[in-house]
């Protein structure tokens, strides 16, 4: 288990030296996932924060809907989404994480259902979900990585879809920046501009809708809500 060498930031996680393929393939690593991130009092608050701003992202979206949550993790935010009154079906590419899910959301029922899932190699079987979250992942990878993970998600979705990013903005920069003379590490291992937003969007057939940010000027986390770009194909 290596996260010894693991700082944690506003509630994400941070490693010099890890794959986010397979890190959380570990049960005791998903084991422990929740505590070590989000039992200290800035997790907590980042925890409480990140949940209701995704909820407030997904208000649009009907409560008969059936919730894609890709990559699910511990199930954290589908908890969230389930107490708002949505299904939601867990997808990750680690079983482990998925029975911790399992185990913390049994109180719902058939109301979430999971499945692992490799999202760069999506299922070609039919299924279909009325609304996505993509979040805590898309930051782990470089671009031509978060395009190709998110199309993965798009490509499971007819509705809209909702994804966190970690925006790199020259505040942003300047502030982690600030961070790393100090001795913390940053948030996240890929930032994104907004320029690379428009392009992440461009290669999903996505356009974004709206953004809610998570706590607006402290964290650089934000969830955009997007829908499929008609105008494509």
């Amino acid at each position: 288990m290596s996260d010894q060498a693991t700082l944690v930031n506003e509630g994400h996680e941070v490693d010099q030296n890890w794959d986010p393929n397979e890190h959380y393939k570990d049960i005791a690593i998903a084991e422990e996932y929740d505590r070590v991130r989000f039992s200290s009092l800035a997790g907590r608050v980042f925890n409480t924060l990140e949940k209701r701003c995704i909820v407030r992202a997904f208000r649009t979206v009907p409560k008969s809907a059936l919730i894609l949550d890709m990559p699910c993790g511990t199930g954290r935010l589908a908890e969230a989404l389930l107490e708002a009154g949505y299904r939601v079906f867990g997808a990750d590419i680690s079983p482990a994480m998925l029975e911790v899910a399992r185990r913390k959301l049994v109180r719902f029922g058939e109301r979430f259902e999971t499945r692992v899932i490799d999202a760069r190699e999506p299922p070609k079987d039919g299924v279909e979900f009325d609304a996505a979250l993509c979040a805590r992942v898309l930051m782990h990878f470089p671009l031509d990585e978060q395009i190709a993970f998110l199309k993965g998600v798009v490509a499971l979705t007819r509705g809209p879809v909702i994804f966190m990013q970690s925006l790199s903005s020259p505040y942003h920069r300047a502030r982690r920046g600030l961070k790393k003379i100090i001795g913390h590490q940053p948030p996240a291992r890929f930032p994104i501009t907004n320029a690379e937003i428009r392009e992440l969007l461009a290669s999903t057939s996505l356009r974004e809708v709206a953004r809610y940010r998570v706590l607006s000027p402290v964290s650089e986390a934000v969830a955009v809500l997007a829908e499929p770009d008609a105008k494509v194909g």
